[in-house]
């Protein structure tokens, strides 16, 4: 018995000596490892570099940095290794000793994960990248960055993020919310259908369904790669809708355009070409692939609608597209006739694929019905007998926080991120699933970036409200009287804005009676020209009235004004040299305007000033240009009020030329 408890003591005293030895050990490597941890050895090596360097800079301690973000709940430790991130003297150092670029925000009061994403407490590389087993916000790709600016930035325009701005206007511009939900986007405008059977040529629709691109190839009506059968099945549905929206009927055609003879119509075909130009039709629509952005392109659209829906839409777009951005012309019968005749007999194709020849399917209304919920056709385009379809695609929502194993990868080969997924699916839907229903964009590799930029930017993570910046109020400003009905009837919020509604593709109109002389304007209706000689015309010939160009400029000088831009300006000899002498010499302003066909083309010419803008005006805007337009790059001279006063003094002494 004795013997026993002498062994087993024997053998508690080997195993405690065991282990004293690899204690001590322990003891003795954690000083070891912390001695040779990776982040001493960049801190020691930065401190090397600094002493080698021409400017002084100042060494850092040896030991753990950290920023603690109160406000946004963050602890970072970056800056450990990148111990040069505010040294401009270490700007062509290599990662991560060298200064960070340029950026707005303060690194100390935002911290670095804000942006980089990646794990902020880790303090080795590897952990700091968050490309690491159960961490799921791993460090974004460079050409990734800007999507963290949208964690705060809400506003359409994001300031030194013009990837983030292009991405979010791409995925209004492509109707995304026709499918997904996604806050912040506008629904896009789109043609109804009620009506398409008796506007389109069902050989045309054929092929638009099979490769929208193929005959508009900037259009952002997607490819839905439906098979020859589908098409035809949805085409066969879609051409039995004949009525249009509120059972507007169409005009009977003139006779010169009904008949099939052609007598006559070449002299009319010579008007219609020299009326169309008149009416600057390509200021918004192109001509294959020459002229506006702002509306479809017209290269073939007689081979696309019938001569009498194009002979009734042009006498009246709001009748069979009750919300369209298009406005009503003043156009004679004549002219009417003529444009539409020249339109016919020029903008033609006959090169289309035509229709496959099948037996004729009994069941095609109810399985094009189908086809047109399986594609969700009505997420963009309305249908009057059909109910609205609500969103039936994956809600992008929080896109950003997706996690790796939400995500269904199928057979591909790409490495397994966030963003390549987003990226790869916007290039090709089908790459994941062959079944996807998602149509393809045909996005190029620099949109489809933008893309996953702005949606890697919708995120959950809890952001202080005094941090966000959301886009202004919208604007429901809406004119009353003749004056609104002429904006409705001519389009007007289409391209200008007017106290905040609008598109800002013309001038903002909301000053325009203090910027403007009357008389100008009055003849600027009866002849719209281009300000600025390197810019594409964009104000169309509307043909107005006197009356309604009366009735247009009334309204203008009685609301479209300002009373603390009013000023009095007197103009005499001395004040008109000084004015002139600093135009030329002290500003150079000759280097962005033209004065008598001599001068730069940034900005529009300023010799016929005088007849067209108001002293108050002219005075204010030198003050200070970005008061009335944040975006333009008029410089801010930061003038005195007699420079501003001698200035426009010489501006209003030039004549307008004869």
């Amino acid at each position: 018995m004795e013997s026993i408890e002498v062994k087993i003591m024997s053998k508690n005293r080997t195993y405690f000596a065991v282990l004293s030895v690899i204690f001590l050990f322990v003891l003795a490597f954690s000083p070891m490892k912390d001695f040779f941890s990776e982040w001493k050895g960049y801190q020691h090596n930065f401190n090397k570099i600094g002493k080698d360097l021409p400017q002084k800079i100042s060494t850092v301690d040896i030991g753990i940095k950290q920023i603690w973000v109160r406000k946004l709940d963050k602890v970072d430790r970056c800056i450990t290794c990148h111990s040069g991130l505010k040294e401009n003297a270490m700007m062509n150092q290599k990662e991560p000793y060298n200064t960070h670029p340029h950026i707005y925000h303060d690194l100390e009061e935002y911290g670095c994960t804000i942006c980089h994403e990646g794990q902020g407490p880790a303090t080795t590389y590897e952990e700091s990248t968050g490309r690491v087993k159960y961490w799921d916000k791993p460090m974004l790709p460079s050409e990734y960055m800007e999507a963290s600016c949208g964690k705060c930035h809400k506003e359409e325009k994001v300031p030194l993020a013009a990837v983030l701005t292009q991405g979010r206007k791409l995925i209004e511009q492509s109707n995304c919310v026709g499918c997904h939900k996604l806050p912040g986007y506008e629904k896009q405008w789109v043609p109804k259908l009620d009506g398409i059977g008796s506007k389109v040529d069902k050989t045309w629709l054929y092929n638009w369904l099979k490769d929208p691109q193929k005959y508009f190839p900037k259009t952002k009506m997607p490819n839905f790669q439906l098979t020859d059968e589908e098409a035809k099945t949805l085409t066969d549905f879609l051409m039995t809708f004949k009525t249009f929206p509120s059972n507007a009927e169409l005009e009977t055609l003139p006779k010169i355009l009904a008949e099939e003879t052609k007598t006559g119509q070449e002299k009319i075909v010579e008007l219609g070409s020299t009326k169309f130009r008149e009416a600057r039709c390509i200021s918004c629509h192109s001509i294959n692939g020459k002229g506006g952005y702002a509306a479809n392109d017209l290269g073939k659209v007689a081979s696309k609608i019938s001569a009498e829906w194009l002979y009734n839409y042009i006498k009246n777009p709001k009748k069979f597209q009750p919300d369209v951005v298009m406005p009503r012309y003043r156009l004679n019968e004549e002219t009417l006739t003529a444009i539409v005749a020249y339109m016919e007999s020029e903008f033609a194709e006959n090169d289309m694929q035509k229709i496959p020849s099948v037996q004729y399917d009994p069941d095609f209304y109810k399985k094009g019905m189908a086809l047109f919920e399986k594609y969700n056709c009505g997420g963009c385009h309305e249908l009057n007998i059909l109910k609205k379809q609500e969103e039936n695609a994956p809600d992008l929502t929080f896109i950003g926080n997706k996690r790796l194993y939400e995500i269904e990868f199928g057979k591909s080969n790409i490495e397994q991120t966030v963003p390549n997924y987003i990226y790869s699916k916007l290039k090709d839907p089908h790459i994941f699933l062959q079944n996807m229903k998602m149509p393809n964009f045909s996005f190029s590799n620099e949109e489809a970036r933008a893309i996953t930029v702005a949606l890697l930017g919708n995120t959950d993570e809890k952001i202080p409200e005094d941090l966000k910046i959301y886009p202004k109020q919208v604007s429901y400003y809406s004119p009353q009287g003749e004056f609104g009905k002429l904006v409705n009837d001519l389009a007007c919020f289409g391209c200008h804005t007017m106290f905040g509604r609008g598109r800002l593709i013309a001038t903002d109109l909301s000053l325009e009676a203090s910027k403007t002389r009357r008389e100008w304007i009055e003849g600027y209706f009866k002849v719209p020209y281009s300000l600025r000689p390197i810019l594409t015309e964009r104000m169309p010939n509307l043909f107005l009235s006197d009356a309604e160009i009366k009735v247009i400029v009334d309204y203008m000088e009685k609301v479209f004004i300002a009373d603390s831009i009013e000023r009095d300006i007197t103009i005499d000899d001395a004040k008109i040299e000084k004015g002139k002498g600093l135009y030329f010499e002290k500003y150079s302003c000759q280097s962005c305007h033209q004065i008598g066909m001599k001068g730069g083309y940034v900005g529009p010419p300023l010799d016929k000033t005088s007849t067209r803008l108001k002293p108050g005006w002219i005075f204010y805007w030198l003050k200070n240009p970005q008061s009335f337009v944040p975006e333009t790059i008029e410089p801010n001279n930061d003038l005195s009020d007699e420079d501003a006063e001698a200035i426009t003094a010489f501006l209003l002494s030039l004549m307008q030329e004869k």
